[in-house]
């Protein structure tokens, strides 16, 4: 029985184990890394974006958030970042599938271990911080730790009485209203967050249509804080969330020389394009403090998402798109049909295959925490021993419709083509970690272990087929920081690294294993602080999965890709001067620097592989990616100025020089902002995207070239009282 359906026993579960787990500390926010202090001493890598680093350009795209840090890796995609592409340390950016994301500490992916493409992420604008965790501190946070995990954490309840409206337009009819209410009245705290943006989009349909999205986003924060004797004390916490979003998005690229005519053109076959989704979710948290040396914290969760995108995939019984737009001089009917220039003849290889991706997600569990500081002589042990009970499903319908191009339009065929997949899979978690960092003088030792247990299953309904799949893996993570002088720092470590395989995937796929080593300084001084870490991660198995727009393999089907290694340096700097007595300038900058390789030759039915000799290199990781940032602040403006570098990536794995073959394009935007705080309550700001209005192919997949965002502009006004 799949509990997640059944919403009054799932209540039944959230009271007992608030009693039971009787745990838990993550009162309104939760940081995973301890916040920015603890990171200059934590064993393993970690960066935060804070709330008035988010507040610099207000950025709603996630993309262009994340891309400020080191060792992160995005692949654009519709350009206003709606369901990015991250990965971190070479990990696939392929919808963030190989990166354990959470929000507030709870795994916020729709389906973490069945499904774990992230059709749904967090809308940046209601964070207050932004964390990244990477390394041997890393295995408190999985199922996935060959990368690293993002943790979200929301808007904490103000002690005080804070109300905000924050209105936002700019180009392409972009809007974003958020209002926000919070304030603590004894021992009650709330938070109202509600939150609704849109835009017309940047891209041009032939022969007129939408091509723009909307979202809204509703959460609740309530908080308990029941008077209790002596030290100890507790909080409850309840966060409700409801999400959803109504966006004319479409997989569908360019021709290279379309694209060269104009890059925002989009073609007639993408005008049905249609994606409409929902999020809910329950979070119940608990916190115990026993005293200022142990403490339980606990949370049982549940999130449903639901997602239609009803999306051009290719043509009936024809040539596949992708050939169509790497050949169009060969395949001309073809393209001219998908440009609406031609129309169909009624043959199935003229007639356009629209399927219905219908999905539905979930995820419910419990996770509780033991937090327990000793010390002995002059030694201190920071231990945390955690547990995770976790479930979730995904069910996939999708269904095909026909349709023929006449004059421009699409018109349904009439005939009843039934199902393309119908199949659903469901997985059972049971994750334990336990760490210990140990203080000794000035060095830190943190030693970990992570045991994950999974077993799922999945169900093929079109060709009645079954499969169950038991994975079980344990992963230590060892790691040193030593404090050499008042202001540097040396670390080192060395952690497993696991991203395990799904339920549907066959015997002899294996879950995707490597070993994670990193070593580099820390120094921070009044005015400069400066961080630069090696990586390199030796994989035993690097899994590839057959996303429903990948060609010539069956959708959800997993590859195994062998031994490879990615290697690298990320490279954090910031410097902060007091230019007089009311200005202070700021430089900072992030690099990060990759090389990879496949260490065996096979032939892979993944697409994004292919036939792979020892030595070639991964596809869409970039070698190089940069971003410099200048800003100044006075008492009553502040204005920021960054550039942004990525250079090209291969399309497919290879070892040609990357100008030979199909790639992506290397390219630099600047983003501006400036500031004005006009008294304590009214702050004005404006801001630019890519200033110089940059084009680029950021993406040739799964159909053809996309491109990046062009200038746009956005004024926004922030009323608090």
């Amino acid at each position: 029985m799949n509990t997640l359906r059944y919403p009054i026993i799932f209540s039944a579960l959230l009271t007992s184990t608030a009693v039971l787990a009787e745990p838990a500390k993550a009162p309104e926010e939760v940081l995973v890394t301890g916040g920015r202090n603890a990171i200059l001493s934590l064993g393993g890598s970690a960066q935060i974006i804070d709330e008035a680093m988010l507040e610099q350009f207000d950025f709603s795209d996630l993309n262009q958030v994340m891309s400020s840090l080191p060792g992160v890796y995005i692949r654009e995609e519709d350009g206003y970042g709606l369901r990015p592409n991250i990965g971190i340390r070479g990990a696939t950016s392929e919808r963030s599938q190989k990166i354990t994301i959470m929000e507030d500490g709870v795994l916020i992916t729709p389906a973490p271990y069945s499904a774990p493409a992230a059709y749904y992420i967090p809308n940046i604008s209601r964070m207050s911080a932004v964390e990244l965790v990477k390394g041997p501190a890393a295995i408190l946070h999985g199922p996935h730790t060959v990368g690293g995990a993002i943790n979200f954490a929301s808007r904490p309840i103000s002690d005080d009485p804070l109300r905000e409206i924050d209105i936002s337009y700019g180009s392409d009819n972009y809007q974003k209203l958020q209002f926000f209410s919070s304030e603590k009245i004894g021992e009650y705290g709330y938070a109202i967050d509600l939150l609704r943006f849109s835009g017309d989009g940047f891209k041009e349909l032939d022969g007129g249509g939408d091509t723009g999205f909307e979202r809204n986003d509703i959460n609740l924060k309530f908080s308990w804080q029941p008077e209790m004797q002596g030290e100890q004390s507790q909080t409850f916490t309840l966060k409700l969330g409801y999400a959803d979003e109504d966006a004319d998005e479409t997989y569908l690229g360019l021709t290279d020389s379309d694209f060269s005519a104009d890059p925002t053109r989009r073609y007639a076959a993408s005008q049905l394009d249609h994606f409409t989704s929902d999020h809910s979710q329950v979070h119940l948290g608990h916190v115990f403090d026993f005293n200022d040396s142990l403490s339980v914290h606990s949370t049982a969760y549940w999130n449903q998402f639901n997602r239609s995108w009803n999306k051009l995939d290719g043509f009936i019984a024809g040539i596949a798109i992708r050939d169509v737009l790497n050949n169009p001089d060969i395949f001309t009917r073809e393209i001219g049909i998908i440009r609406g220039e031609i129309d169909s003849n009624g043959s199935e290889a003229e007639t356009l295959d629209v399927t219905e991706n219908a999905r539905e997600y979930g995820s419910m569990g419990v996770q509780t925490a033991v937090k327990l500081q000793l010390t002995q002589g002059d030694i201190e042990h920071d231990i945390d021993v955690g547990l995770r009970l976790h479930q979730d499903y995904v069910e996939r319908d999708h269904s095909i419709q026909g349709y023929l191009m006449t004059s421009g339009r699409m018109t349904a065929d009439g005939q009843q083509r039934g199902d393309k997949l119908l199949d659903e899979a469901e997985t059972d978690a049971i994750a334990v970690h336990i760490m210990d960092t140990i203080s000794w003088r000035d060095f830190k030792f943190t030693v970990g272990l992570r045991h994950e247990n999974i077993s799922g299953d999945a169900d093929d309904f079109l060709n009645n087929t079954s499969n169950s799949k038991s994975q079980s893996e344990t992963l230590p993570g060892i790691a040193v920081f030593w404090q050499y002088s008042d202001t540097l720092g040396l670390l080192a470590g060395v952690n497993r690294g696991f991203s395990p395989a799904s339920p549907s995937a066959g015997s002899g796929v294996d879950p995707e294993l490597s070993t994670n080593y990193e070593y580099g300084f820390r120094y921070n001084s009044q005015n400069l602080s400066l961080e630069a870490i090696g990586f390199f991660s030796d994989y035993e198995n690097l899994l590839g999965r057959c996303r429903v727009s990948d060609p010539s393999c069956t959708p959800g089907e997993e590859f195994n890709g062998g031994e490879a290694e990615i290697a690298g340096v990320e490279i954090i700097s910031q410097w902060t001067k007091e230019l007089s007595q009311t200005l202070t300038g700021e430089v900072s900058l992030s690099y990060t620097y990759t090389e990879t390789a496949f260490q065996s030759d096979f032939s892979s039915g993944f697409s994004q592989w292919g036939d792979v000799e020892s030595g070639d290199e991964l596809p869409y990781i970039p070698e190089q990616i940069a971003r410099l940032q200048l800003g100044a602040k006075a008492t009553q403006w502040e204005a920021f100025i960054a550039l942004s570098y990525q250079s090209e990536m291969r399309d497919q794995a290879g070892k040609q020089a990357i100008s030979q073959v199909t790639h992506t394009d290397a390219y630099s935007t600047v983003d501006a902002s400036g500031s004005w705080f006009i008294n304590t309550q009214w702050t004005v700001q404006l801001s630019v995207d890519n200033l110089l209005d940059e084009e680029a192919v950021v993406s040739l997949r799964p159909f053809g070239a996309r491109p990046n965002k062009p200038r746009t502009f956005r004024l926004r006004a922030k009323y608090s009282f």
